[in-house]
């Protein structure tokens, strides 16, 4: 399958994305795509951004057949993930080896789930959700669309996360714990009780902090 990146920083997400999943038989990567006008000169290797977003209908008409997320940032996959399906785009979904992904679990298009992290039974991971290294998203668990879950995280039981949150390092979340889309918990959180939409939390007990 030919696809572009979205994302190119080279000491970012797109470079793991690449270092992972890149490589063998089932992809050929055509080239980058990024936003920001500063980055239009970036590189991975041999790989250079060849346009932005609102380009992938002409990339799609040149023989681009997919998009492989290459940002490790909540906010914003939305909105790449609706231009990916307007140009009629495949979204692939990605799973390393070394992760393991219960049979029993459910996996949107353009989920990422990266190296010795785990899925258990009954989890749901929604539309471009990524769930990092070491990552563990337990038994029936749900990873609402376009959320981030950050390495060595751990959603225990029932934990249910809403759209575009994002689950910071080493954070653990109690079983039944509901975070609301758009929330931020901080790096070490450990969260006991429900997080409100578009809320930061940090500390031990989590406790809610201004994001000015």
């Amino acid at each position: 399958m030919k696809v572009v990146v979205c994302g190119s920083r080279p000491d970012g997400h797109a470079k793991v994305i690449l270092d992972l999943f890149v490589g063998g038989s089932d992809f050929e990567i055509v080239g980058l795509v990024d936003d920001w006008p500063q980055n239009a000169d970036r590189k991975i290797g041999s790989l250079a951004v060849i346009g932005k977003v609102a380009d992938l209908p002409a990339l799609a008409a040149a023989g681009v057949e997919g998009v492989l997320l290459g940002f490790g940032a909540a906010p914003g996959r939305k909105t790449v993930v609706r231009a990916v399906e307007e140009a009629g785009l495949a979204l692939p979904t990605l799973v390393h080896p070394s992760a393991h992904v219960s049979s029993s679990a459910t996996l949107g298009a353009g989920v990422q789930v990266l190296p010795r992290a785990s899925v258990g039974p009954g989890a749901r991971l929604g539309q471009g959700a990524l769930v990092n290294t070491g990552a563990i998203v337990e038994h029936d668990a749900n990873v609402g669309d376009f959320s981030v879950v950050d390495p060595g995280a751990v959603l225990t039981g029932r934990v249910s996360v809403g759209q575009a949150a994002e689950i910071g390092s080493g954070a653990v979340l109690i079983p039944d714990v509901v975070v609301g889309s758009g929330a931020i918990i901080g790096a070490g959180a450990v969260v006991i009780r429900p997080v409100a939409e578009d809320e930061t939390v940090v500390g031990v007990p989590a406790r809610p902090i201004d994001r000015a």
